[in-house]
């Protein structure tokens, strides 16, 4: 299986680099209380954390604002992920974000912890391969938790889908994930996305990276590989 990032996201977002964890065999049936801490604490720092006051201001968040705007999506209407999930979690009051599973329940610990969007696709569900590219208008999105719905991505807009058959795994890069690749309890083989678009660094992805490994390993077991896909390495075969 081929997992790749098309040359014309990284021509129109130089310094960009994403991180794939593939994880095989992990255990993702359980809710851990430790991991469930972790998760807690991780949301308290954030409703602490007065630089989040305003998030379009937010030098991390502000790119994919504009990463956003540059292929045609308005980010208010349609939030990166990043964005959407702290202001959730600062919105919320005392309300915290439900433990959905372990591998998610990760994710989005490395996500807050290191202002970064995080988000992974059942290997198993793959026809063909992965990639990110910009959508030609026809591929098939299924809305996650609405199985009989069907949308299309506008063209252009950048997209992960199934090189298999086209169908869309997260619509305007990071902004809303699908329903057909969606990870659940059962999930055993993942790939785990974790993007660093300037100013975050390459290298400091590869830490928030490193720091998921780790996490899934302790809380997951199974084998996990790390890639990287950058300007001069844009796929990699799994």
């Amino acid at each position: 299986m081929k997992i790749e990032v098309a040359p014309e996201v990284f021509a129109m977002f130089p310094g960009y680099a994403r991180h794939v964890l593939v994880v095989r065999g992990a255990d993702n049936s359980k809710e851990l209380p430790e991991l469930a801490e972790l998760l807690l604490e991780e949301q308290r720092r954030v409703r602490e954390n007065d630089a989040f006051a305003d998030l379009k201001e937010h030098p991390l968040i502000a790119s994919w604002r504009e990463a956003f705007q540059a292929f045609g999506v308005n980010p208010n209407k349609c939030p990166p992920s990043i964005a959407n999930l702290i202001k959730r979690v600062r919105s919320g009051g005392d309300k915290n974000l439900p433990y959905v599973n372990s591998l998610v329940a990760i994710f989005n610990v490395i996500s807050m912890r290191h202002v970064l969007p995080a988000g992974g696709d059942d290997l198993d569900t793959v026809k063909g391969g992965i990639r990110l590219t910009p959508a030609k208008g026809g591929e098939n999105y299924t809305p996650l938790g609405s199985p009989d719905q069907r949308e299309h991505p506008n063209p252009g807009e950048i997209v992960l889908l199934d090189t298999g058959n086209e169908e869309v795994f997260c619509r305007a890069w990071c902004w809303k994930n699908g329903d057909v690749s969606k990870i659940e309890a059962g999930t055993s083989n993942v790939a785990i996305n974790i993007d660093a678009l300037p100013p975050k660094s390459a290298e400091e992805g590869k830490k928030a990276a490193l720091e998921a490994a780790e996490l899934i390993k302790r809380f997951c077991g199974g084998e996990v590989a790390l890639h990287r896909l950058d300007s001069s390495n844009g796929s990699v075969t799994v």
